[in-house]
């Protein structure tokens, strides 16, 4: 039997909100898929129409073909190439708006055992052209040097891999929290106080452009 190189254990993920949005989020229990999300109010940080496209027009054959905005989504790697996106502006916010954007973390059993419905995307989940898979051998498939790199030209879409988990990711699955700075650090800590499960917050600015 062929050893799986990529641990599943090991494989951190990442969601990334904007740190208005975390009363929310710790208020409902956890994170939302954007077709729950829809109807409510928050502090959207990605492209509207990209966002449509994913509750209403592409679909994860894996996963009952289901569409991609009934899942959480999660990428594989910090300072993904949305967030360049957004702190540039190019989605109606604010330039330099990563400043209040944080990043949550968990990996990919912990998502695994929350019992959730998943799929793995080899790029980009709002592409038309991206393969969808419910198999853990995909993580093996991904260019996870493209991933993991700082320079990603010629490689957006495979960067963006995705893991997507069904309908909604419960906080407790959270494991830490990396921030722009020290102030947005200091706000989610105070934010996280009354909460039983409190992840870890950093500052992590080699995350952020």
């Amino acid at each position: 039997m062929m050893t799986r190189r990529i641990d599943p254990a090991t494989t951190l993920i990442y969601h990334i909100t904007d740190v208005a949005n975390l009363p929310s989020i710790l208020a409902k229990g956890g994170l939302h898929s954007d077709v729950a999300m829809a109807a409510r109010d928050r502090e959207v940080i990605g492209y509207g129409h990209i966002k449509e496209r994913r509750m209403k027009k592409i679909r994860v054959p894996c996963c009952g073909n289901r569409f991609v905005g009934e899942f959480v989504p999660f990428y594989f790697c910090p300072r993904s190439p949305m967030l360049f996106t957004i702190d540039k502006g190019a989605t109606g916010r604010q330039p330099g708006c990563q400043r209040s954007i944080v990043h949550l973390i968990s990996t990919v059993q912990t998502a695994l055992d929350t019992g959730q419905d998943w799929a793995i995307s080899d790029g980009n989940a709002g592409a038309f052209h991206t393969w969808f898979y419910a198999d853990l051998a995909a993580l093996d498939a991904l260019d996870w040097m493209a991933i993991r790199s700082t320079s990603w030209r010629d490689k957006t879409h495979q960067k963006s891999a995705e893991f997507l988990v069904a309908d909604f990711f419960p906080w407790a699955a959270i494991q830490r929290i990396g921030c722009h700075n020290l102030e947005i650090a200091q706000q989610t800590r105070e934010l996280l106080r009354s909460q039983d499960h409190m992840p870890s917050v950093e500052v992590k600015s080699d995350w952020y452009y």
